[in-house]
């Protein structure tokens, strides 16, 4: 009879796997990155990945919906002591800044190569599309509930407006995946808090 094993070992093993596989996608790239190439990596078998995971494109998913849910989860405690729907995406323009151009480029990087392959691949992108609305949807309430205290421009079309704050925020991103420096980066930032408040709040946007 095999022993029992508790679900913090279960979850700590996974949480061991998910790491190994981000070293090698972001070392080798996703497409190149093998299931051979992340047991070599961790030193376990192979059998041992697949009783977690039955692809590296479950293990990419799986990572990005964690990284999600951390955000969602850090986001949701901080914004318990701001009422504001102001203050929140103010906040969240705040952890841009605080990011890296270096972590930024190596996440990105890592992104845009899984989303290109997932492109080709039904499957794939309603995973995609799944993870992505988690996203669009915690900043379209935070709008909905600033356009009810009358925070915000009562004519707005929350969703769209929360995918236009995400389309700036990444196609940012973009525009300095490859090069530029972090003063400038977070220059570009402040410019663009401005474009996206004159937008929701109306006026000059203050």
């Amino acid at each position: 009879m095999s022993p029992k094993v508790s679900q913090a070992y279960k979850e700590g093993k996974r949480a061991a796997i998910l790491e190994g596989a981000l070293h090698c996608f972001t070392e080798k790239g996703f497409q190149a990155t093998t299931v051979d190439d992340i047991v070599r990596h961790l030193g376990i078998s192979k059998g041992a990945i697949y009783s977690y995971f039955s692809s590296k494109e479950e293990m990419y998913i799986e990572m990005a919906e964690d990284k999600m849910g951390a955000m969602v989860d850090s986001l949701s405690e901080q914004f318990k002591s701001m009422p504001s729907a102001k203050e929140r995406i103010l906040y969240l323009f705040g952890r841009f800044r605080g990011q890296s151009l270096g972590e930024l480029r190596q996440w990105l990087s890592f992104h845009l190569e899984f989303m290109l392959y997932a492109a080709r691949q039904p499957r794939l992108t309603e995973r995609w599309t799944q993870y992505a609305g988690k996203a669009i949807a915690f900043v379209q309430r935070i709008i909905e509930t600033g356009m009810q205290t009358g925070e915000l421009r009562a004519d707005l079309d929350a969703a769209q407006a929360s995918r236009l704050f995400w389309s700036v925020r990444d196609g940012l991103a973009l525009q300095y995946l490859l090069a530029g420096a972090d003063t400038e980066y977070g220059q570009a930032i402040d410019e663009s808090e401005k474009m996206v408040f004159r937008y929701i709040l109306g006026g000059d946007g203050s």
